[in-house]
């Protein structure tokens, strides 16, 4: 017996929809470095994606089965785009811009996009790949008919000019809210990028999950300023979840400077924005350094690893609170956060904040040992943290050779830590930047963030590097603050008494900055490779 209530499909376009009919008004604000240069409303852009998806589908450019890419940075026009595209049945594929060449060439093309949308600081990446994407039937230049640059690009469409000649009256059709709606490509760092294949009903349960007060505490009356961007985990999820509640949205467009972020926060009176522990160090520099305030931001959220202690004091004395949450792109967005209980003591509320929190509703948990055997749920046993969930991926697209499944239906996220009686999750490393000495386990994370509350240290970068006795020890990379003359025994001192004797780095070494990504991640695989004869040279050199 089914109950007796009305059906409805869980669907992104219904978010947009949403927002126009109850938050006509609220605005959507561009920037281009750190200044607003267009603004529009939820019904506006509501009207705009109903007709830009009229005109995709007239040209066979939607549709079920239907891949549109889009190469661009955050603004009204991709906005637009991301719920025209899968609004209309299609599939956008969020091309990531960073990426280098031949990954970007390959994504486009392994994921057989027949239109792709490039805004105008995209266009020489885009002139650059199209030889290597011959599938492409359209490329779609996101600018007004006045402002179209001169391109050898081949089919070459206007933005605008198609959603001019869009229908007016179109309306948000319905379907199998299973079927995919986005695309996303994995960073890169080891082989091809992976693409992981979003369906509606994954995307929509996944946001609902998190928008509340356990997840980013955001709802009408708010302002979100997105700096993480359209195409990476950390963001793509926001062009629906903030229509969904109501929330005013600051698009920053490409520059995502320290400046142009504070700028607009406190231009546009932002409440919520975030980024990966490096942007917040960053945020905070620029603060401090020209003796101002967060004006009304009250909420920085966080991923990656969590951000070291000293940061979060730092940020928080200044205003907002930070909440650090774990996803991947596997996992749609967000699959855990640290929301501690306000009535805890205060040690409690802060060793919760430097976990990776709690998995949402309708998510789970689990750490396996070496065997595959499952560990218990008590925060002491360390072993390979696995997920599962109805927003978690349950393969790779067009990879069947690669599955990321277990044979019981969990997915190895690649990160190795605990989970607490309570669901509390811990990662103490990456996998495959996992420090193992002597048989035993050393926390890569956990040595940096401590280093990082070391007076005059900027960030700290830990590695495993070879020892012919324990077969690898750490070695701690530091950058130093600007004017900070920090030395070796200074960082040594710091540790001394907060780490575990055997913890004790192998070497410290002082550097300028560290390798990164497209998507802002420290690639540890080059600096281990760097570093790899470092104890021998030492040796030799005594």
């Amino acid at each position: 017996m089914l109950g007796l209530v009305q059906d409805a499909q869980l669907l992104t376009s219904a978010t947009l929809a949403h927002a126009a009919r109850v938050y006509p008004k609220v605005q959507i604000a561009t920037a281009n470095d750190g200044r607003v240069v267009h603004r529009t409303t939820y019904a506006e852009a509501d009207r705009r994606a109903r007709r830009l998806a009229s005109s995709l589908l007239r040209l066979g450019l939607a549709g079920e089965g239907t891949f549109v890419g889009a190469l661009a940075f955050n603004t009204w026009r991709l906005l637009e785009v991301m719920h025209a595209v899968p609004g209309a049945g299609g599939v956008l594929h969020t091309a990531n811009p960073r990426l280098h060449e031949r990954h970007l060439a390959y994504t486009v093309s392994h994921c057989g996009d027949r239109a792709v949308f490039v805004d105008l600081d995209c266009l020489p990446l885009a002139e650059a790949i199209a030889p290597e994407c011959p599938g492409v039937e359209h490329w779609v230049i996101q600018a007004d008919r006045a402002d179209m640059p001169a391109t050898n690009l081949p089919g070459v469409l206007c933005s605008e000019d198609l959603i001019e000649d869009g229908h007016e009256g179109w309306a948000w059709p319905e379907f199998d809210e299973r079927r995919a709606s986005t695309l996303c490509f994995t960073s890169a760092t080891t082989g091809e990028p992976k693409g992981v294949l979003y369906s509606h009903r994954g995307t929509v349960l996944n946001l609902m999950t998190i928008c509340g007060k356990n997840g980013w505490d955001l709802g009408k009356g708010d302002c979100v300023l997105c700096a993480a961007p359209f195409f990476h985990c950390n963001g793509w999820g926001m062009p629906y979840m903030a229509p969904m509640v109501g929330a005013r949205m600051v698009l920053p467009g490409r520059v995502v400077s320290p400046a142009a972020m504070l700028d607009l926060i406190r231009a546009e009176d932002v409440t919520h924005s975030g980024g990966v522990p490096t942007v917040l160090m960053d945020l905070l520099a620029k603060v401090q350094a020209d003796g101002g305030d967060f004006g009304a931001l009250r909420h920085l959220w966080t991923g990656a690893t969590a951000p070291p202690e000293s940061l979060l004091r730092r940020l928080e004395a200044l205003g907002p609170r930070v909440t650090h949450a774990f996803g991947m792109t596997e996992t749609t967005q967000a699959l855990t956060v640290s929301v501690p209980d306000p009535n805890a003591p205060e040690a409690e509320r802060r060793a919760e904040q430097m976990s990776q929190g709690q998995p949402v509703f309708l998510s789970d948990l689990r750490v396996v040992g070496e065997d595959s055997a499952v560990l218990p749920s008590d925060g002491a046993s360390v072993g390979h943290l696995q997920v599962r969930g109805p927003a978690v991926a349950a393969g790779y697209f067009r990879r069947p050779d690669l599955s990321p499944l277990t044979t019981d239906g969990w997915l190895d996220t690649g990160d190795i830590g605990s989970v607490g009686p309570e669901g509390h999750m811990r990662i103490s490393d990456r996998a495959k930047d996992a420090i193992k000495s002597g048989g035993e386990w050393i926390s890569s994370v956990e040595l940096e963030n401590i280093a990082a509350g070391c007076p005059g240290v900027a960030e700290a970068c830990c590695i495993g590097i070879a020892h012919p006795r324990w077969q690898e020890r750490p070695l701690l990379l530091i950058v130093r603050d600007a004017g900070s003359s920090v030395d070796e025994a200074s960082v040594r001192a710091h540790l001394d008494g907060q780490i575990a004797k055997w913890w004790t780095p192998e070497a410290v070494v002082f550097v300028d900055g560290l390798p990164r990504n497209g998507v802002g991640k420290v690639m540890k695989a080059e600096l281990r490779a760097q570093y790899h004869d470092i104890l021998t040279a030492q040796s030799q050199s005594l």
